[in-house]
């Protein structure tokens, strides 16, 4: 997939670091206006190299003057973000238009333009040079040491047969991929194909697939504990490798999201918030946050088919997703790239596109920032709402909608907000309809890691809640909670429930507390003359109406006298 997707952005290529610029018969507009030599090309390596929209006069037009047509469509002038010009009048600017950046699709590398190593590239269009230098990290150390190998020696295809590869494919395809659907499954199939019979791929690749194993072998357990460690451990030493990880590519960044998921699954919460901001900070390393007008290509001006767009945009997307989700769980900070691109986080495809329900849900997820307490609130309380009404088709998505309401919860309850009975009321029903998702999952042997977590939390929240309707929804959720850890019957699992149960039985308690103590007030307190003989009273003055008003009277006084008023909390 890496060299596919290098090939299509650099097909056509025309370097800006190439031969002496030649002496052109005709300057382009801009050039004129500004008195620079121009090479004539469209665009020329000036507008090229400082974003302007290079275009021509009615004069006589270079004879080297082309311009990329795109299929079914007439010629279309290039357009580049412009920097800032004092000479034009100031415009309203965008972050991305302020800072662009430089794409090297060769390398699959994004760099800011003011960056260090973008910068011996910019002085040398600035002062003309007849050889302008590369994009490279110029003096970037002192280099009196030299960089390590490639330590990575061994191959997938020497671990499991091949036929063992291609069932643990059919199970990513059939659980793992449905939600997070980024890769170019025919692709990778056909990659793997000739990978096992005797076709190597590059270790971007092998590190990918590892985690198609690795995962794959988690939700089926077709190997064993020792042989899917082994693939947990051979992606962390291709992806950790210097040699390897030098050139960001589709591949690398698809190993770290599948490496992220498996963390997810069965490692800590801060391994695996640091594995998905890895994700993320490769996103922007390779710039696929970045939409193609805000950059400046050093190598090829075409752009990628309509299929590996798709590609592209969905990788981005779902390690965006996968980040945003960690890390509002966890209560880390979100990294949020500096691009429109990733805005509306709906990838194409139908209504039943998991993944596109996926992205639903992330979008709806507040973006929290330091501000007003009550703009804070109303923000949590509009999220909750968008979220909860998110329509949901696959289990392991309703647990994700009951996470992310609790989440909200949780951050509405340390705030100490008002919550209105509507509110409560979203966040009991996401989570009951979480329940039944949660023992379909277990009984399917499926472990995404918030099968015994959503269940838990749900519990925290309605002991806090402590209303009737949460006290009901209490009973069937540890009916939930006991019937996944028998089911699983690990030490995290037990752990979980027992924490849950010496909570319950401490809420038990502080009721107790209070009741013994209403009691203890009622039972000591001595009857005051102007209280005591309510009743009595009351009776003898009813006695004394008319017969005629005494019927008029539309309530039993002597059950509504003995009834038992509960104020709302």
């Amino acid at each position: 997939m890496s060299s596919q997707y290098q090939q299509r952005y650099s097909q056509d290529a025309s370097s800006l670091s190439g031969p002496v610029r030649q002496r052109s018969k005709q300057a382009c507009l801009p050039c004129r206006r500004r008195k620079r030599k121009c090479d004539g090309n469209l665009p020329c390596s000036i507008c090229q190299g400082y974003g302007y929209e290079c275009e021509f006069g009615n004069g006589p037009q270079p004879t080297n003057l082309k311009r990329p047509v795109p299929s079914g469509g007439s010629p279309q002038p290039r357009k580049a973000t412009r920097l800032a010009d004092p000479q034009e009048p100031p415009k309203q600017l965008t972050e991305s238009s302020i800072f662009p950046g430089i794409l090297e699709p060769s390398k699959a590398r994004y760099v800011g333009r003011y960056s260090s190593i973008a910068f011996p590239l910019y002085v040398g269009l600035e002062v003309q040079a007849t050889t302008i230098p590369r994009l490279h990290s110029f003096a970037y150390h002192t280099g009196i040491r030299k960089e390590p190998p490639c330590a990575v020696t061994c191959e997938a295809a020497q671990k499991i047969s091949w036929n063992t590869m291609r069932s643990l494919l059919e199970v990513y395809t059939a659980t793992v991929h449905p939600v997070f659907g980024f890769l170019d499954l025919d692709q990778v199939f056909m990659l793997c194909e000739r990978h096992w019979h005797g076709q190597p791929q590059d270790m971007a690749f092998e590190a990918m697939i590892s985690g198609v194993v690795a995962t794959a072998s988690l939700f089926s357990g077709t190997l064993d504990q020792d042989t899917e460690m082994w693939f947990i451990l051979h992606q962390k030493e291709i992806l950790e490798d210097c040699v390897i990880s030098r050139f960001p590519s589709l591949e690398q960044i698809a190993a770290w999201i599948m490496r992220t998921i498996y963390m997810r699954c069965t490692s800590r919460p801060h391994v695996t918030w640091l594995s998905s901001c890895t994700a993320m900070h490769l996103v922007e390393a390779a710039g696929l946050h970045h939409a193609s007008e805000f950059v400046m290509q050093t190598t090829g001006n075409a752009t990628p088919s309509t299929e590996m767009f798709n590609i592209i945009n969905r990788t981005a997307q779902v390690a965006t997703c996968l980040h945003t989700l960690i890390s509002f769980e966890y209560g880390r900070s979100i990294i949020t790239l500096n691009s429109h691109s990733l805005d509306n986080l709906q990838p194409a495809g139908g209504e039943k596109d998991l993944t596109f329900q996926l992205c639903s849900l992330v979008a709806a997820v507040p973006t929290i920032r330091t501000g007003n307490p009550l703009s804070l609130m109303e923000e949590l309380f509009s999220s909750l709402d968008k979220i909860t009404d998110v329509a949901i088709d696959h289990d392991f998505l309703l647990l994700l909608r009951a996470d992310l309401a609790l989440g909200i919860y949780r951050r509405l309850r340390v705030m100490d907000s008002k919550f209105q009975q509507g509110h409560n009321d979203r966040v009991i029903a996401a989570g009951t309809a979480a329940l039944p998702a949660a023992r379909r999952l277990a009984s399917q042997n499926q472990p995404w890691w918030n099968v015994i977590g959503t269940a838990f939390q749900f519990a925290c929240a309605l002991l806090v809640m402590d209303t009737p309707t949460s006290c009901e929804t209490l009973v069937e959720t540890m009916d939930t909670l006991e019937m996944i850890v028998d089911h699983l019957d690990t030490h995290l699992a037990k752990e979980a429930l027992s924490t849950a149960r010496q909570l319950v039985r401490a809420s038990l308690d502080k009721k107790k507390r209070g009741v013994e103590a209403l009691e203890r007030i009622a039972r000591d307190a001595s009857p005051d003359p102007a209280v005591g003989g309510t009743n009595d009273h009351l009776q003898q003055d009813i006695a004394a109406m008319s017969p005629s008003l005494v019927a008029q009277l539309p309530l039993d006084l002597d059950s509504l006298w003995a009834m038992e008023f509960q104020l709302p909390l």
